[in-house]
């Protein structure tokens, strides 16, 4: 599926690197910065923002600062998970901790919430104090998220509903976040913030099925970091649990011997485990609900000639391959 919003996403860009680049000292500090962020990426949550501001009548100009926010924040999370997975590669390039060392990522990171701040400082309009408060809340959370899944790691009794509560903070709220900006930013209703904070809620989740998914049924190339890494950090994920779940006898007894063992020449074999119990159609399935769920929550507040853009974007986030 053809990448949408190009013209959005190249404008959020250049509107990034304007705002790193007006930070040139000390070099130590912000060349890091602006290696991270013109490695680039999907930009889901300042698009999600921009588009969710659309809907609700708003102009991009107006709101170019807060989308900003929001993906400096992002970038501080990957940052700082970077170096607690000790992951080298992002993005198929190394991570700051990979080739600067772990005080030079760890500083970054911390200035990059900074400098998220400091743009959303810059958004006026007269819902400012609950868009601050929006913010903070996400930036607890997704530490909260994070904090969940090292706690998880290692254990062998991690259910779904547990680990989908952790993403809710880790991944969800990020994205959830980032729509109800937003709405908040185009004044919307309080009917309309919440549905389009809904839309984003079932965004992230379905988002974090997908990125679950393709850790094993993606690769190397296209995911621009290593296939099965959340292996060797015998991390549960969405896959690995469903596949327990669905599979009997002595398949899920392999299974978890080979989740415990947590070696990488495992992940071709854990993959033909999860196919043999359905995990990927079971995944696509799970990913349609939320998606449906999501469309609702904004047919319910929007017609459907104002979320059309929203519903587009929907559909290449949850079908991407990367």
């Amino acid at each position: 599926m053809a990448i949408p919003f190009l013209e959005l996403r190249d404008r959020i860009d250049r509107h990034i690197e304007a705002v790193v680049d007006s930070c040139p000292y000390p070099a130590s500090l912000y060349d890091p910065i602006r290696y991270v962020m013109r490695i680039g990426g999907k930009r889901v949550r300042p698009l999600l923002l921009v588009l969710s501001a659309r809907s609700l009548g708003a102009a991009d100009e107006e709101i170019l600062d807060l989308a900003v926010a929001v993906e400096l924040l992002h970038t501080f999370t990957l940052v700082h998970d970077d170096i607690m997975d000790r992951d080298d590669m992002r993005r198929g390039h190394p991570t700051i901790h990979a080739r600067w060392d772990d005080g030079t990522a760890i500083l970054a990171g911390d200035a990059l919430i900074g400098l998220a701040y400091r743009c959303l400082s810059l958004q006026d309009g007269p819902r400012m104090g609950e868009m601050i408060r929006t913010f903070t809340d996400a930036v607890v959370e997704v530490c909260e998220g994070q904090a969940l899944d090292k706690e998880f790691e290692g254990r062998g009794d991690i259910g779904l509903q547990e680990y989908e509560e952790m993403i809710a903070r880790k991944t969800g709220r990020l994205i959830s976040m980032s729509a109800r900006l937003g709405a908040l930013a185009a004044n919307g209703s309080p009917s309309q913030v919440d549905a389009l904070e809904e839309f984003g809620a079932c965004l992230g989740k379905a988002f974090q099925i997908q990125d679950d998914l393709l850790d094993y049924f993606s690769s190397t190339q296209e995911l621009g970091k290593i296939v099965g890494s959340d292996l060797a950090m015998h991390k549960a994920t969405y896959a690995t649990l469903k596949g327990s779940a669905l599979l009997e006898g002595a398949a899920a007894e392999r299974l978890r011997r080979l989740l415990q063992d947590g070696r990488p020449e495992s992940v071709a074999e854990i993959r033909d485990l999860l196919e043999r119990g359905g995990v990927p159609e079971a995944g696509r399935r799970d990913v349609e609900e939320l998606a449906l769920r999501g469309r609702a929550a904004l047919a319910a507040v929007l017609p459907a000639e104002r979320t059309m853009e929203l519903g587009t974007f929907s559909d290449w986030i949850l079908h991407r391959t990367f």
